[in-house]
């Protein structure tokens, strides 16, 4: 299984993980982490909107 975390806005995490291939992160902070199953998640959008959101959030200072 191939996984990444990515940091997430905390409001959207509850229906995220809601959805097949998106979990609570592991090791991660979980109020603003998600983990996401690559292989498995088929919203190829939605993948590349989260990997811009969690980019930001963490490049915030």
């Amino acid at each position: 299984m191939d996984v990444v975390n990515l940091k997430c806005e905390p409001d959207l995490i509850p229906n995220l993980i809601r959805e097949s291939g998106i979990y609570p992160a592991y090791h991660m902070n979980k109020q603003h982490w998600i983990s996401m199953d690559i292989e498995r998640y088929e919203d190829i959008e939605k993948l590349k909107m989260l990997v811009d959101m969690s980019y930001r959030l963490v490049g915030k200072k």
